[in-house]
């Protein structure tokens, strides 16, 4: 990024506390992002229903919000909200970010798309690349928090982040192109329409950045060389009206990136590449009459990922080929209708199938290594059901759930939910809940371990709303435990199921429109974890761990929105993540990451009806930090880019 692009950067960020101005918005504000109880959801029981009206605990993130934070990345808008960190959002591009959501471990927040799980079946936990979903793709986001296996089956044991692609039926155009720090370029299209009956939106995006190193350089030479990172990706949906009940949405998805990556923590590697792509095919053909709703769906989804290193940087290694080929596929079709005037009834099946094949090659100075690792695959059908009951006068409303799953591999299990809520007046609202959840072992788990046991756990919460016209502030505390959870053993150099994880916290969210030109916004989180397992140190024995491995115990956000003028938004915040523990390596003693303070701003001016110009800064202060032990964060980054509309 030039020099004057910087400045210019910066000058338009600055500028904006000297602008003022008098009429109303004719632009959407990004005042308008804070959280309402009136948005419609639908990941909280799979039908439409206003957020007012569940007891569970759920944020939006919406098209205003996203495009009030155009230049970053879906994984480092999530890592801002309460409840969830992601290790690796602020890393170098390319890295594969964590989810974790209330503490559960990486893989047990399961990712849907448009409502279908996206969990990758070669990966060691079934976890989901977010680097795979860019930004240009989403519509909004839903995120649920607690235990949701009773809907949504395996995996959901920290909640459920949904992913809402774009599917625009009006005629429209438009398109997005920024550059930035890192030699960092974007950009993107999107074109919808309709005819007759039929509606469609297609669209494509590119994404290049020269990055930086990956790994730390502790030698202090300097020489480690940068990383880089392309993507490429594109979407068609396809949406047919029959009549006013039946609707036939079909869709396509594909997106492919490649990344430069290091040997390892500390470690510098000038030829080692990772490719990783994926595709994703599908219908949702829909029924709804009044309160009656039928939906049945299916997709196919198959990911290929590749580590290479073909390097002579390496005196040991020569070269090294390992490929990755997962597929999956999944089916659901569920019945919501109103069997009383207070009584909603939801029924459905699923079934999910995942299989995946890896093969590797090396040649090192011991000579030539080959394994070809047969398929293998698993498959799971389930049976769920719940009632959401409301009294005459609307203020209780409960949610009754339960779930049968049977898995080909370790047999059947079962969940259930219990979600009572109450509202005291027009104001504020109590709820609480009590739920299982759990994961089944993954496909990589099992080829190492086939006498594993899924994860099972036992959440609770309790929270209070209150919500008036310019205030809303929601508190929730959380606990949950795990029993059977999954790592891999050091001893036999396998996959276990160890003894229990116990997390426990509170979450606290405040949203206040101060006036028509400032609103304020804040989050906290408390997290409290312990952990029984093998003794990293020695690895010859048990002990219980006080802390979760990378999750901070504290974590805070402020920002503050201001609206300058009809044409101008702006806004400022800051992020604050208290120390953590790392692994030190193998039979070392864990290490402690410091606390950091990041500072970031947007800003959006109007040009005319059609053109908007924004820019976006992170780590203003340049604030250096780690987020994984042995790897690099990004300094200073700030992007410029016009949308097109």
């Amino acid at each position: 990024m030039s020099k004057k692009l910087i400045t210019l950067s910066v000058c338009l960020i600055a500028s904006t506390t000297l602008l003022f101005g008098q009429q109303k918005d004719a632009i959407k504000k990004i005042s308008d992002t804070v959280i309402s109880l009136d948005e419609v959801i639908v990941t909280a029981n799979k039908v439409e229903q206003k957020q007012n009206t569940t007891g569970k605990v759920v944020t939006v993130i919406n098209a205003a919000a996203l495009q009030a934070n155009a230049g970053r990345s879906i994984a480092q808008i999530l890592n801002e909200q309460a409840g969830l960190y992601l290790p690796g959002s602020l890393s170098n591009a390319g890295t594969v970010p964590s989810i974790y959501m209330r503490g559960a471990s990486s893989g047990r927040t399961l990712i849907l798309i448009n409502g279908m799980p996206v969990g990758d079946p070669s990966m060691i936990s079934n976890e989901f690349d977010l680097n795979l979903v860019p930004l240009n793709l989403i519509e909004r986001i839903e995120i649920l928090k607690g235990a949701q296996s009773t809907l949504y089956g395996s995996d959901a044991i920290g909640g459920v982040i949904n992913i809402i692609t774009k599917n625009k039926s009006i005629p429209s155009f438009s398109g997005d192109i920024s550059t930035g720090s890192y030699g960092t370029r974007k950009m993107n299209a999107q074109h919808s329409s309709t005819i007759g009956k039929l509606n469609y939106a297609i669209g494509f995006g590119n994404e290049s950045a020269k990055g930086f190193s990956s790994a730390t350089d502790l030698t202090g030479k300097n020489n480690f060389d940068k990383d880089g990172y392309r993507n490429n990706n594109w979407f068609a949906n396809i949406n047919y009206a029959f009549n006013q009940n039946w609707n036939l949405k079909a869709f396509t998805q594909q997106t492919s990136y490649n990344a430069d990556i290091d040997y390892g923590t500390f470690k510098d590697d000038k030829d080692e590449k990772f490719n990783n792509a994926t595709k994703f095919t599908g219908f949702i053909l829909k029924y709804k009459k009044e309160k009656t709703v039928f939906q049945l769906q299916y997709q196919l989804s198959t990911q290929d990922r590749q580590y290479k290193n073909d390097s002579l940087d390496k005196t040991y290694t020569i070269f090294e080929d390992n490929q990755y080929a997962g597929k999956s596929h999944f089916a659901d079709a569920f019945f919501s209708k109103s069997i009383s005037k207070n009584i909603q009834w939801i029924s459905g099946v699923d079934f999910r199938y995942g299989s995946y094949h890896q093969t590797y090659i090396s040649i090192s100075k011991w000579g030539p290594y080959n394994d070809n690792f047969k398929d293998t695959f698993q498959y799971q059908t389930a049976l769920y059901s719940s009632l959401l009951i409301n009294d005459a006068s609307n203020k209780w409303l409960l949610e009754l759930g339960g779930r049968n799953n049977k898995h080909n591999r370790y047999g059947s299990n079962q969940t259930f939910t219990i979600s009572p809520s109450y509202k005291l007046n027009a104001n504020i609202r109590f709820m609480a809940s009590a739920s299982t959840g759990y994961k089944a072992p993954s496909l990589y788990q099992l080829s190492y371990n086939e006498k594993l046991k899924p994860e099972e756990s036992f959440n609770t919460e309790i929270g209070m709303e209150y919500k008036t016209n310019p205030l809303f502030i929601r508190a929730v505390y959380y606990n949950r435990t795990i029993e059977n959870g999954i790592d891999y053993n050091y001893i036999d150099y396998n996959f276990f199921n160890y003894i229990q994880q116990k997390v426990n916290g509170l979450e606290l969210e405040f949203n206040w429109k101060a006036n028509e030109k400032n609103n304020f916004s804040a989050n906290y989180t408390l997290m409290n974890g312990q952990e029984t397992n093998q003794n990293r140190v020695t690895t010859k024995d048990t002990i219980t761990y006080n802390y979760l491995l990378k999750r901070p115990k504290n974590t805070a956000g402020i920002q503050w929105t201001y609206e300058v003028s009809p044409k101008l938004n702006f806004s400022m915040a800051a992020r604050y993540i208290s120390k953590r523990y790392d692994v030190g390596g193998y039979a070392a003693a864990d290490v402690s990451l410091k606390s950091y303070t990041l500072l970031n701003a947007h800003i959006q001016y109007k040009l005319n009806k059609h053109l908007l110009l924004y820019a976006d800064g992170q780590n203003l202060a340049n604030a250096v930090f780690q987020e994984i032990n042995g790897y690099n964060t990004m300094g200073r980054m700030l992007m410029i880019g016009l949308r097109l509309k």
